[in-house]
């Protein structure tokens, strides 16, 4: 019990982690691929790379580049280090997005912001690829960190479903099915000893 009061105890009293984060999770979803991105970023220590005006969303594999949102100006911060995606050399661009616009490519070592992001500010943002998959776009699915100084940005791609396939369905069913006859079966082995 005293162990439990030291713990609640030094988490009130110490700093909370000072790194906020960004994730994007790349999921299939039906005929088409989703990107939906959260978080804000530290840029203590980075360098601002320069600024430019983005059609729409992308992903190139090849270079580690990913983004998420809408069509902006956006600027580039170098620091960041990060693992190339997958193989795929062409850009290919979202067929619709919302939100702002962010994301990273490690053949910069930079992280894509809105242009005039102030560090910390909330971001959040979508990108939908049609009739195409994960594999189609180059992708290897995986979790994959940017890495700064100060902050992350964590791609996770190929997230499973939230809904099993009918498949899966019925496989945990029998799985039930069995569980449930080997314990009835356990119950009627079973021995009554009686005490005098």
């Amino acid at each position: 019990m005293r162990l439990f009061f030291a713990a609640a105890l030094a988490a009130a009293i110490l700093p909370a982690s000072a790194q906020a984060a960004i994730t994007i999770d790349i999921t299939q979803v039906g005929t088409s691929v989703v990107l939906a991105g959260t978080g804000s970023f530290d840029l203590t220590g980075l360098k601002l790379y320069g600024t430019g005006y983005a059609g729409g969303a992308t992903i190139n594999p090849a270079s580690g580049a990913v983004s998420v949102g809408t069509s902006n100006n956006f600027s580039i911060y170098t620091g960041v280090t990060g693992p190339v995606l997958g193989y795929r050399q062409s850009v290919q661009t979202a067929s619709s997005s919302t939100g702002d616009r962010f994301g990273v490519t490690q053949y910069l070592g930079g992280i894509f912001l809105p242009a005039n992001y102030q560090s910390g500010a909330a971001l959040s943002g979508t990108s939908t690829y049609l009739n195409t998959t994960i594999a189609n776009l180059g992708l290897t699915a995986g979790t994959y960190v940017f890495r700064s100084a100060n902050d992350s940005l964590t791609l996770t791609i190929g997230a499973v479903s939230a809904v099993p396939e009918p498949a899966t369905w019925a496989m945990m069913l029998l799985g039930f099915g069995g569980v449930g006859v080997a314990m009835r079966r356990r119950s009627k082995t079973r021995v009554a000893v009686k005490f005098a």
